[in-house]
């Protein structure tokens, strides 16, 4: 479900508010993994 979150708000589909409690901190964790910030946008060099 993590991963399916991350690409939700990758995708701009989902927000991080809409990640259940237990899981957004694992969402936001693989986010950063994958270079991008809690809005799906990527990070910046």
């Amino acid at each position: 479900m993590v991963e399916l979150y991350t690409r939700l708000i990758i995708n701009k589909r989902r927000t991080i508010d809409s990640v259940p409690a237990g899981m957004k901190s694992e969402v936001v964790e693989r986010l950063k993994a994958l270079g991008f910030d809690t809005n799906g946008d990527p990070l910046g060099e």
